[in-house]
């Protein structure tokens, strides 16, 4: 059956790049290709579906670096959004908005109600704790600005909030030999007060508690969204962290210079202690992507409400009627995207008479997450991806050299989906010169030039009584079985293992072509011939619209090829909603094709060669 699309609106969103410095392809496999990917599938099949993005510009990593180079903030952040939205441009990532957390309207207004609504609720709430205060850099320092060694590991270079080598969430002020990870100098530790997000109900010694705190929507959420988790995200939420370590309260606010003002004053006018604090970043930053989504209503769609049909519901729905929100992200940020932040969305209680708020109303609550496919860590050649080593991928340089098409075919035949993978410039060669080149570039090729010297380049008629005529319902089937079984694939965000069952359709027309030798028959039984090619012909036009998700440029090339129109799975309103394209695509005979030409380029050993030995060089430009 063909897929279609759940009527239910649907809200992708990426992790928000950290406005601090430039991000690498393996971000771009972890969290914005694969996303794209869905989003485009989605929009095919006429979902209601947008995708929202943002940098992420707040934070003491921030400040310090502006500072040290003599920058406004916002200016310095302003700078990075620009240069990492450039990459996201390179690699034709379709977001329907790309926004940023220091935009004050609504991002400020929005964040401060979150904090207002769970404060008054009891989930948040003031404590007296200590932390690590650098001298040098005269500030306190935030959980992932301490270094140390982990004290449950004994890794080093471990972060405060958290150990890369055994996955722990870690308390800062208990990292052994901690130093600040900006200047180097060993902290002090002084006393002061911040808030705290109460996160101990969600762990199972709790769980008595987590109706009364979060809500029985939040309740009755918990574990059916552990049943839509990918293996190795459930094990880090629930096994790993849940019933695992425990939940405790998490501090969410800092005293820094630059970020979102804590409110002077609570919803029923009472002093807050907010002087010099501000809201830490990693509480504000996912709100960003529902300030995100008011300011696409607000400044594209045209209609102020718009956001609400894809973020608010009405308390009591069942979580397979309401709107869906789908995070993707990299591994590390796992714990924030399944615990605090759905904490922050579960946790604000029902609106009382008389509030004003931008969220939800009385009766209403926000969406909590459908799922979280979050990938894990993407390497390069074996090694992590190292600016100081320069061990990186110059990505200017590399879509010079390599093109979109094969970056983005590579990336997503790589992806880290359960377990960590690797950018290898040999694979990266392999997979386009056989899968891209050979198997889709090379069939095409010999299909169309085939029909257009022989045949004129039009559709052949078919002979229903001829001994092949079986051909074309074998070839029905086959582009029948690949777009739902692609379909499915991508709705399950397995990309690599559709973008093996798109090769399989093309493997099969590849094999059709060769067996049934249209070059042979042509000498002796025109009418077999004929009805190859237009076997042939139906099996490029199927891949056609598998390939859009992927490569969406190419795709559009072998559709000018077929004399198809363009398959457009951009950010357009027209798309949302709408029917679905995600269809075999089927060619009458009499079709005039268009002009054939080179759809994938091999890439030569010499340039393999040059690419590896650039890695590491100091002198590489």
């Amino acid at each position: 059956m063909t897929p279609s699309p759940d009527s239910r609106p649907l809200l992708v969103t990426s992790a928000l790049p950290y406005a601090n410095g430039p991000i690498h392809f393996g971000h771009v496999a972890g969290a914005y290709l694969p996303a794209d990917i869905h989003v485009r599938y989605q929009r095919l099949l006429g979902s209601d579906v947008l995708y929202i993005c943002g940098t992420d510009e707040h934070g003491v990593s921030i400040t310090v670096k502006a500072e040290a180079e003599g920058t406004p903030y916002r200016d310095y952040v302003a700078r990075w959004h620009d240069e990492i939205r450039g990459l996201f441009d390179l690699f034709h990532i379709s977001f329907d908005h790309f926004s940023r957390t220091s935009n004050e309207d609504p991002h400020y207004a929005l964040s401060q109600e979150f904090f207002l609504r769970l404060l008054r609720e009891g989930n948040v709430a003031p404590r007296a704790l200590q932390q690590h205060y650098c001298l040098s850099c005269d500030r306190f320092l935030p959980d992932r600005y301490v270094e140390g060694t982990c004290y449950l590991c004994g890794a080093e270079n471990a972060r405060g909030d958290e150990c890369k080598k055994c996955g722990a969430w870690l308390e800062a002020i208990r990292i052994v030999e901690p130093r600040c990870a900006t200047c180097g100098e060993t902290p002090e530790i002084r006393d002061t007060m911040q808030f705290e997000l109460d996160l101990s109900p969600i762990s199972a010694k709790g769980e008595g508690e987590l109706a009364a705190a979060y809500g029985d929507d939040f309740a009755a959420w918990l574990p059916w969204f552990r049943g839509q988790l990918k293996s190795n995200v459930r094990s880090t939420v629930f096994d790993k962290l849940i019933e695992g370590e425990g939940m405790e309260a998490r501090p969410i606010t800092r005293d820094l210079r630059w970020g979102v003002p804590v409110p002077a004053k609570d919803l029923d006018g009472g002093d807050v202690e907010s002087e010099g604090k501000v809201l830490y970043v990693w509480f504000d930053a996912p709100i960003g992507y529902i300030s995100a989504t008011i300011e696409w209503a607000r400044d594209i769609a045209g209609d102020e409400n718009a956001w609400r049909r894809y973020w608010i519901t009405d308390r009591g729905t069942a979580n397979d009627s309401q709107p869906r929100l789908v995070h993707f992200l990299g591994k590390d940020n796992i714990p924030f995207h399944c615990i605090v932040f759905p904490a922050m969305l579960g946790g604000q209680g029902d609106a009382h008479d008389g509030d004003d708020f931008m969220g939800p109303h009385a009766g209403e609550r926000w969406v909590l997450p459908d799922n979280v496919p979050a990938n894990e860590f993407y390497n390069l050649e074996g090694r992590k991806f190292s600016t100081g080593d320069n061990w990186m991928l110059d990505s200017a340089r590399l879509f010079d050299v390599f093109g979109l098409d094969a970056l983005r075919w590579y990336l997503t035949a790589s992806m880290p989906e359960t377990a960590d993978s690797n950018f290898q410039f040999g694979d990266l060669q392999a997979r386009v010169n056989s899968e891209l080149a050979d198997t889709i570039g090379n069939y095409a090729s010999r299909v169309l030039k085939f029909t257009l010297s022989k045949l004129d380049g039009v559709v052949p008629e078919l002979d229903d009584t001829h001994e092949h005529a079986g051909d074309l319902a074998a070839t029905n089937a086959a582009c029948q079985t690949a777009i739902d079984d692609v379909g499915a694939l991508l709705a399950s965000c397995s990309f690599r293992k559709a973008a093996a069952a798109l090769l399989d359709l093309a493997r099969f027309g590849n094999k059709q072509f060769d067996e049934r030798a249209p070059w042979k028959s042509r000498k002796t039984d025109m009418t077999a011939c004929k009805i190859s090619l237009h076997c042939n012909i139906q099996v490029l036009a199927t891949v056609s619209v598998l390939l859009t998700p992927f490569v969406p440029d190419a795709a559009a090339r072998l559709r000018e090829m077929l004399a198809l129109p363009a398959l457009d799975s951009g950010p357009a309103a027209e798309h949302r909603g709408g029917a679905s394209r995600w269809v075999t695509e089927t060619l009458p005979a009499g079709h005039a094709l268009g002009e054939p030409g080179i759809l994938f380029a091999k890439i030569p050993d010499e340039v393999i060669e040059a690419e590896r030995e650039r890695l590491g060089a100091k002198d590489a430009s």
